[in-house]
């Protein structure tokens, strides 16, 4: 069972989503404005929150930006702002993804899924890859850069794993956002390009001249650098 979070001030909307959430077998708590949001996340732990942005007292802009560079739960980002420039803004202030209003509860619940997902890869065969100075340990699910642990949120890992399970092979989009998003994404790329911005700030020694997380072209995206080629002459 699962430990969810609703920020929310609209009574019909959160009791409604409360309900749904509670069906599917999960423990919701909510509250009706951000102040009362901000007080729960500091003093309980949650698996998922969802956060409106137009919040009385405090929006969820400063939820997020008060968490910034902490632990913070798998953020879905429930609000009426449809916009881009309103998503991709969520998504660098470091949510896991943008749920516009009007939604509906399979779609909700389908999202749910698909963090909670994120937050509990399953370890897989004992292996560490390598790029450069960082090490990626599969199976205790580790991140090590210059020795040092490199603390990532589950979506961030997730995509880290998903690129470097592949190393030196390029990635295409849809298919990078369908492996760690779900079926249901694959022109999202402003999802990417914002995840890849944050995993290189933590990983690479200068994120304009990546290479530890490499664009290849227009295709997709690299983990190192691409297979040697054996240029010898039989």
């Amino acid at each position: 069972m699962s430990r969810i979070l609703i920020v929310e001030d609209d009574p019909a909307l959160r009791n409604s989503v409360r309900s749904i959430l509670e069906r599917n077998g999960h423990e919701v708590r909510t509250a009706g404005d951000g102040a009362a949001g901000a007080r729960e996340l500091e003093t309980s732990a949650y698996d998922v929150v969802l956060l409106d942005i137009g919040l009385p007292f405090v929006d969820g802009w400063h939820i997020l930006q008060a968490h910034q560079g902490k632990r913070l739960p798998s953020v879905i980002v429930i609000s009426a702002r449809g916009e881009e420039r309103d998503k991709v803004r969520a998504l660098d202030m470091g949510a896991d993804d943008y749920l516009a209003k009007p939604f509906g509860a399979d779609e909700l619940v389908a999202r749910i899924r698909a963090v909670l997902r994120r937050a509990q890869l399953p370890s897989t065969t004992a292996r560490v890859i390598r790029a450069g100075n960082v090490a990626v340990d599969l199976g205790n699910q580790t991140v090590m850069r210059n020795g040092s642990e490199v603390r990532l949120s589950p979506t961030e890992y997730g995509l880290l794993v998903a690129l470097a399970e592949h190393a030196g092979q390029v990635i295409d989009h849809r298919t990078l956002l369908r492996t760690v998003w779900g079926p249901g994404y694959g022109d999202e790329r402003n999802y990417l390009r914002t995840f890849i911005q944050r995993l290189r700030v933590k990983l690479e020694n200068d994120p304009k001249n990546p290479e530890v997380i490499v664009t290849a072209g227009t295709r997709g995206y690299r983990f190192g650098p691409p297979p040697a080629v054996d240029g010898s002459l039989m």
